[in-house]
């Protein structure tokens, strides 16, 4: 699993950026980033108000995916991003941890590693993406 069940039970805390204190999704997404790969990824923390504007974050994650690759459903692979619509906004990102399976976090969860290509999650996903040549 190379190493993404450590950031299991991680509480959900709005902008957080600490897993003590708690995450939001693209804390999580920076800190695997960061303890896994070395990456280290913009906080954005500071560019919204609350997590829950979902067109303020949906406009975030529009803007900000320039140092990330688009990659075609199937060749997903550990530490990619994936992309979730909430509603009719995609604000939610998560990270690829195995084939059809990423860890992500959302308000009123800790996180998990939960599967993306059935269950509730698979009508949400919108895309993956890598970062850089990662």
């Amino acid at each position: 699993m190379t190493g993404f069940d450590r950031f299991v039970g991680i509480p959900y805390a709005d902008k957080g950026r600490d897993p003590a204190t708690g995450v939001d999704c693209w804390g999580l997404v920076a800190l695997v980033m960061r303890e896994l790969r070395g990456i280290i990824l913009p906080s954005y923390a500071e560019e919204y108000v609350t997590a829950a504007d979902r067109a303020a974050m949906a406009r975030l994650i529009a803007g900000r995916l320039d140092a990330w690759s688009m990659i075609v459903a199937g060749q997903e692979q550990p530490f990619d991003g994936v992309l979730m619509r909430e509603g009719r906004f995609v604000r939610h990102i998560g990270i690829v941890t195995s084939p059809g399976r990423l860890l992500h976090v959302s308000k009123g969860m800790t996180s998990r590693i939960e599967r993306y290509r059935s269950g509730s999650l698979a009508n949400r996903v919108v895309g993956f993406y890598r970062y850089g040549n990662s």
